[in-house]
């Protein structure tokens, strides 16, 4: 599966009199949009809006699912019928649920289906369908046709308050109000979900799909780096089907009201947050379990936190236009093989909504629909995310990369490669210019991450780091590597008695399975360049960051600091291209697991989206302006510096709100956590 047979050649022709030549960026994968053979089509006729949060994306989705007249295709990773998608209060049901806004919808004649990743045992431990996945023996269960045709989130709570003043005398139903809407929200989802899989919702159909081991099998062949025995089991044996698009009145009218959603958001309550990212919020849900994760972590200070951690993640809402047909066939062709329909993959739609073949107007953005695809050989995820950045590496711009997962060490050395070549080329020609080695090209790459979520995702997340050279924020997994190299030569040179060099043997073998030794010699040979020799050699400049959120609590009197989870799969490049959806930066989401983006080269759209993340992770302060080299360079030692300040608050012991309060949200990476299990 090659990297590079995207690329597209072309025929340049040089001006003789002015010696100058025009040529046109690639940012799509063209070979994908053949006239004939658009199996990716290139389209231009698309508005495209953009949401920031489970409170944005979330809101625009309810509405449009309340407006719809024909169709609701959902592509889920996870569906949770009691999550309200507004939020209005504080006790359950906030608002209409997704659960009753779909049944609304069923019930008006609209056509609901819903499409969802399941597998016994990865489902049962993801817990993504409440309901279904767990809470499955609630206090009782809506079952007679009267009863399954008044499911409603209200009706639970009624229903349980009533039995609950009926046996007041009753120790065990002498319940707070919390606790009576948690276990109404159970019954709810439970009953739910029975009585979706019998069919008995009027209007809405659920299937479930697992992800194809063979499929996934033969995609892992073609990867670079092979995955170790657990990773290659994890894999093969539980992909999973991580899209999450939504389609609304496809052809209704003509399509003359059609609506879509690429995204990250996941349809699951635990994913909803505001931008503003407080360190608590009462809207967010509760999680006194996560507290203790976090603190294990040691990303976080201990503080008794109350909701679960900030979420941040995009979605963006596709108005019209041709990039609606191909989210169509993604939803018919996988809607089909959860069906059983083995021929699902060859299905086109030959006659789109005519409303969907309009001309392209003024404020219409260009967009292909990529995805990763392991049943139909679709890797065009992948492509995407190495032409963009073969892109900006050769220009002195910027790349924003802000994802969950940041573990796929071939990206980065296609990143380096590139540049070198660029760099390597300067050096060659820039003296016929009159060029110096102080005008040496920089570009500057901005990473913002989460800490890895489990100990045994630190080592792939360690050795993408360190291939850029940024290992140093992994501290936990640098000093023990440092500690092993370190027992490794005093072995070599005799310095250690043979009993303590046993000692050491044997402690490492009984700590570590033999097949696994290999990630301190994998680690070793990444030559992790210096900050000198990334900017001399490559023209590169990196900095990478974690987002925290800050807080004074004034019943505690002290401030407190929490981890902003990047739930985000972004890309962005200077000012001129973004693509985001369901996608991370690991070998998951390029290799194994189903997953759709929106790509776009619109720079109305890329210039918003930089300002307006840029400014908020900042407090305001460095948004990049206009996005000339000189301000990049300018933005770039800002956040590097602010990061540096921001850690020395969260730090400090001042009890003045000027040394404690943290500007914006950046923070420099720094995980003490260390594994010599790799799961990535």
């Amino acid at each position: 599966m090659s990297s590079e047979n995207y690329l597209r050649t072309e025929t340049v022709h040089i001006d003789e009199v002015s010696c100058a030549a025009t040529s046109t960026i690639q940012w799509f994968a063209e070979n994908k949009n053949k006239k004939g053979n658009a199996t990716h089509p290139i389209t231009h006729n698309n508005k495209l809006s953009l949401h920031f949060c489970g409170k944005e994306g979330f809101a625009a989705i309810a509405k449009d699912i309340q407006e719809a007249k024909g169709s609701i295709d959902l592509v889920c990773w996870g569906f949770d019928p009691g999550m309200e998608l507004v939020r209005n209060g504080y006790n359950w049901p906030r608002a209409e649920t997704y659960g009753d806004l779909l049944i609304a919808a069923g019930r008006r004649g609209v056509q609901v289906r819903l499409l969802v990743w399941y597998s016994y045992s990865g489902g049962k431990k993801q817990k993504h369908m409440p309901g279904h996945t767990h809470g499955t023996s609630p206090w009782r269960i809506l079952d007679s046709d009267v009863e399954v045709q008044q499911i409603d989130s209200k009706r639970s709570v009624q229903l349980i308050h009533e039995h609950a003043r009926d046996n007041r005398h009753k120790k065990e139903w002498n319940l707070s109000g919390d606790k009576l809407a948690a276990m109404a929200r159970e019954e709810y989802c439970c009953s739910w979900y029975k009585a979706a899989f019998a069919g008995r919702l009027q209007g809405i159909a659920i299937r479930t799909r697992d992800g194809d081991s063979s499929s996934i099998a033969a995609s892992l062949g073609h990867e670079t780096r092979k995955p170790d025995a657990i990773e290659y089991g994890l894999e093969v044996g539980a992909g999973t089907h991580h899209q999450k698009p939504v389609l609304i009145d496809f052809a209704h009218d003509d399509g003359s009201k059609a609506v879509a959603y690429v995204m990250g958001l996941n349809s699951v309550t635990d994913y909803w947050d505001t931008p503003e990212h407080g360190v608590e919020n009462p809207l967010r849900e509760q999680g006194a379990a996560k507290t203790k994760q976090e603190h294990a972590q040691g990303v976080d200070g201990f503080f008794d936190f109350e909701t679960l951690k900030p979420y941040r993640d995009y979605a963006c809402r596709i108005e019209g236009g041709r990039a609606l047909i191909p989210i169509h066939e993604n939803f018919e062709r996988a809607w089909a093989r959860a069906g059983g329909d083995t021929k699902a993959s060859q299905y086109i739609c030959d006659k789109p909504p005519s409303a969907l073949l309009r001309k392209a107007a003024s404020g219409d953005s260009t967009v292909q629909i990529v995805r990763t695809q392991p049943e139909e050989k679709d890797f065009t995820v992948k492509d995407i995310y190495f032409n963009a950045t073969r892109v900006a590496a050769g220009g002195t711009g910027y790349l924003y990369l802000e994802n969950q997962y940041f573990q796929y060490q071939d990206w980065a050395e296609h990143l380096l490669a590139i540049r070198k070549n660029v760099i390597a080329g300067w050096k060659r020609n820039c003296a016929k210019i009159g060029k110096g080695i102080e005008d040496l090209p920089i570009m500057h790459v901005f990473v913002v991450i989460p800490a890895p979520e489990m100990a045994q995702m630190v080592p792939r997340t360690y050795d993408t780091l360190a291939t850029l050279g940024q290992q140093n924020g992994m501290t936990g997994q640098v000093k023990m590597i440092e500690e092993a190299n370190e027992k490794e030569r005093a072995r070599a040179q005799g310095t250690a008695s043979k009993q303590s060099f046993l000692r050491n043997v044997a402690d490492r073998v009984a700590s570590v399975p033999q097949a696994l030794t290999d990630v301190i010699p994998a680690a070793n040979a990444i030559n992790k360049p210096s900050e000198p020799i990334l900017k001399d050699t490559f023209g590169l400049r990196v900095c990478v960051a974690v987002l925290n959120a800050c807080e004074f609590n004034q019943a505690l009197r002290q401030w407190r600091y929490r981890e902003i989870y990047i739930h985000s799969k972004l890309l962005l490049v200077d000012d001129g291209f973004f693509t985001l959806g369901s996608a991370n930066l690991n070998q998951r989401s390029m290799a194994v697991d189903s997953e759709i983006n929106v790509a776009t080269n619109d720079p109305r759209h890329a210039t918003a989206l930089r300002k307006r993340i840029w400014s908020q992770l900042t407090g305001g302060k460095y948004d990049g302006g206009n996005a000339t080299p000189q301000e990049i360079e300018q933005t770039f030692k800002h956040w590097v510096a602010l990061m540096k300040i921001n850690k020395a608050r969260q730090k400090s012991q001042s009890t003045d709100p000027a040394k404690k309060q943290m500007e914006g949200f950046i923070a420099p990476l720094d995980d003490g956590r260390s594994s010599t299990i790799r799961y990535g």
